[in-house]
């Protein structure tokens, strides 16, 4: 960053902290060394962050470092800049196949889309996030800006926690839907639209990831699912499914049901013959 920029603490995790600065509407996070590496922040030598770090802690960031509160100090000076490879779209062939995959691996999994206990409050937001997902993917299909807006506007803040079930889901779309050259490009700009419209009905911090994931920032485990599959790597790419089911208590299934919503649109809008030659 140029200059001296302020902010506060804003949320403390066990193994991150969310730095809020005011004049960027942004987030910047300390990390763990056992978490991966993401846009907008800095792996730090804490395995235990909320022995450390508290709310409401004003914080100025340098170029050399940032200060939190009156006792810690951040050095930037040994840090390594994290240098992800671009990422474009290449071939989406197999991608139904590898939707298909995620879909199998997270069918039991704790999201709310697939919610079936006794809970009246989970039944109707698992029965919305459904509805308003068919919606969504119906409208992409036939090209219909308004009815995406819609759809997608509906879905957030739908749900429970930091960051809700149906803005996860939006993340994960985002994240394959807009890889440059993708044919999903071609509504970039309404999920911008989307996103703007919709960032007051969730939290600051899902709202942000929602912005960061449709302008292609996202954790390092995303970058990797990607690279992976735009090299049809199939033999690792179950490994990677697997490290994003653990984000959250719930955070990377909803996103990989995303994810494979828009691989499967992606194959879809690809042609015919996107199935053709899949091993």
């Amino acid at each position: 960053m140029d200059g001296e920029v302020r902010g506060t603490v804003e949320q403390v995790f066990s193994r991150a902290v969310n730095l809020f600065i005011p004049e960027q509407n942004t987030l910047y996070t300390l990390l763990s060394p056992s978490c991966d590496n993401a846009p907008n922040s800095c792996r730090i030598a804490l395995e235990h962050c909320d022995k450390f770090f508290r709310p409401g802690e004003q914080v100025i960031f340098y170029k050399r470092g940032i200060t939190v509160g009156h006792d810690k100090f951040i050095d930037f000076s040994r840090c390594k800049p994290w240098l992800p490879d671009a990422l474009c779209f290449k071939d989406s062939r197999c991608w139904q196949s590898i939707a298909d995959l995620i879909n199998e691996s997270i069918k039991d999994s704790a999201s709310l889309f697939y919610y079936q206990g006794p809970n009246a409050f989970y039944q109707e937001i698992a029965r919305l996030l459904q509805v308003y997902r068919g919606d969504l993917l119906q409208s992409l299909k036939i090209g219909d800006d308004t009815a995406i807006t819609t759809a997608g506007i509906n879905l957030i803040g739908l749900g429970i926690g930091l960051t809700p079930t149906g803005d996860d889901y939006l993340t994960g779309l985002s994240a394959i839907l807009f890889i440059p050259d993708s044919p999903g490009r071609r509504y970039l700009d309404v999920f911008i639209d989307i996103q703007e419209s919709g960032k007051e009905k969730t939290t600051l911090l899902s709202a942000i990831t929602l912005r960061e994931a449709i302008s292609q920032r996202y954790r390092e485990v995303i970058h990797r699912f990607i690279f992976q599959i735009n090299q049809n790597d199939s033999q690792n790419i179950q490994q990677v499914i697997n490290e994003i089911k653990r984000i959250g208590s719930s955070s990377g299934c909803d996103m990989l049901y995303g994810m494979a919503d828009a691989l499967a649109l992606t194959a879809y809008f690809g042609g015919k013959n996107v199935n053709q030659d899949c091993d």
